[in-house]
């Protein structure tokens, strides 16, 4: 017998069922080929049906429970010389488990094989973008001749990607982006390519990207890209047939019962369901959590929902906070007033509360914009539509707006200068119209926050910022007033 062995088309199939019990992609899960001593890549070369070193082929079955590894095998056509696919899977990242979107992969199945060009996946950061598109690739690669995967992290213009891509294809280089578009076109029409650009909202040349996206949708080629971004790109105007659009949601329950079901919970716990609805089903934020409410709580699911609060993960934080860099300061003042409020408002009530009349046609187009970055949540009623953070986004939001006023109140008492206070003066912290303990949420996080700097003189440090108000005029002062009097009334 040879030393080298392939799977049967039979046998892929029996592995494929014993990998999806354990929740394990075919190849991005890295438990499976560090189980089986072996490397990412020879497991590809397992799925593609290659021969592979008989030892590991073995180490490979028995990783996911299958010990008749026999039945796997496909001992004919030893000699024969089965040419691959050009595959570049070296930047496509290594995933933990994964677990449902079965719809979703059939959606995006479909579209593939009824010629679409260009597929956006989008969404708020660990929703599972990455993931998803990983399982995809897995299932449907023996379509393609050419695979490639490329993560934008360290791809900072469009200039590097059509480098980067050029250099892939062994195409000459050039500086001119019009140029390498039409060389990367080219090889496109000439080859059934699957391209991944894992994402591409790290590109800040949005003009430039969207040109280039455009190019490549509009041309006539054979090949796929597939995109993913926290933002919704702009091709409204392009044949959906041609492009289409994928705005990820978290896991239904059932889902995200598979995911916790395999770190530790039954999916009987008293308020399971509620931790699945105050993440959204948002696999990363569930991973995070569940370590917490094990260790913290000794698995007790509703001790943690009682204590009224989310953990946001410094991995989880850190992605998150990213997606809320480079607002515009009007969108970051409508984001502070949603986590003011932490219930939907509407946007004309939204409208009233702004201390500068702005164009409402302005504020709508921002509200847009934000939805676009996957941030908000809209609630319809039978009057109109309201907004509010997602969960994740408004803790990370919440904590800091609090941050921010405490470092404005800090620079505003030292510099006994009240044009500090932007965010003080700009919105009223006490939800307005509310004295529930939620309405009072971020009056009572930033007088905490102040006492652990002025400890027992805040009251003196208060009266000392309403002294700064006096003989100053109403638009100057706007809400600093109501705010340091909830500040110094607030027990």
């Amino acid at each position: 017998m040879s030393n080298s062995l392939k799977a049967s088309p039979t046998g892929l199939e029996i592995v494929d069922k014993a990998r999806q019990r354990l929740g394990w992609t075919k190849t991005s899960t890295a438990r499976w080929w560090q189980d089986a001593h072996t490397s990412k890549a020879t497991l590809r070369r397992f799925w593609q049906g290659d021969h592979i070193q008989k030892e590991i082929f073995i180490a490979i079955c028995q990783a996911v429970g299958i010990s008749n590894w026999e039945t796997i095998t496909d001992l004919t056509d030893i000699n024969t010389d089965n040419s691959t696919p050009y595959i570049d899977w070296d930047e496509a990242p290594n995933v933990e488990s994964f677990y449902g979107r079965n719809q979703e992969l059939l959606k995006l199945d479909k579209w593939i094989k009824n010629g679409c060009k260009l597929i956006n996946i989008t969404g708020i950061a660990g929703i599972g973008k990455t993931s998803l598109v990983l399982a995809l690739v897995d299932q449907i690669q023996s379509q393609f001749n050419c695979l490639i995967w490329k993560s934008i992290d360290n791809i900072f213009s469009v200039s590097d990607l059509l480098a980067n891509l050029l250099n892939q294809f062994n195409l000459p280089l050039t500086a001119d982006i019009n140029a390498a578009s039409y060389q990367i076109i080219n090889y496109l029409q000439k080859h059934r390519c699957l391209i991944v650009l894992d994402g591409i909202d790290n590109i800040s040349e949005n003009l430039e990207l969207n040109k280039f996206i455009q190019q490549l949708s509009l041309h006539r080629h054979q090949s796929c890209i597939i995109t993913t971004s926290r933002k919704k790109q702009n091709n409204t105007e392009i044949n959906p047939k041609i492009v289409a659009n994928l705005a990820l949601n978290g896991l239904s329950k059932t889902e995200a019962l598979e995911l916790l079901n395999s770190r530790g919970f039954t999916g009987k716990e008293l308020g399971i369901s509620a931790l699945i609805q105050l993440y959204r089903g948002n696999p990363l934020g569930l991973k995070l959590v569940t370590p917490l409410i094990q260790s913290m709580f000794s698995g007790n699911v509703a001790a943690f929902i009682n204590q009224n609060t989310l953990i946001v993960g410094d991995r989880l934080r850190i992605v998150l906070k990213q997606q809320l860099e480079n607002l515009s300061e009007l969108e970051q003042e409508i984001i502070y007033w949603l986590a003011i409020w932490q219930e939907p408002i509407s946007f004309a009530r939204l409208q009233t509360h702004l201390i500068v009349s702005i164009d409402p046609a302005k504020v709508f187009t921002e509200i847009i914009e934000l939805e676009q970055k996957s941030l908000l949540e809209k609630w319809v009623n039978d009057y109109e539509p309201s907004f509010t953070l997602q969960p994740l986004i408004m803790k990370i939001v919440t904590d800091e707006l609090v941050e921010n006023a405490t470092h404005e109140i800090k620079n505003c008492t030292e510099n006994q200068d009240i044009s500090y206070l932007k965010i003080l003066r700009n919105h009223w912290l006490l939800r307005p119209g509310t004295d529930d303990i939620a309405g009072e949420k971020i009056i009572k996080q930033l007088r905490e926050s102040l006492f652990r700097i002025y400890g027992a003189n805040l009251p003196q440090i208060l009266k000392q910022i309403l002294l700064l108000l006096d003989n100053k005029s109403p638009l100057v002062i706007g809400y600093i007033g109501c705010n340091v009097i909830a500040l110094e009334n607030f027990n």
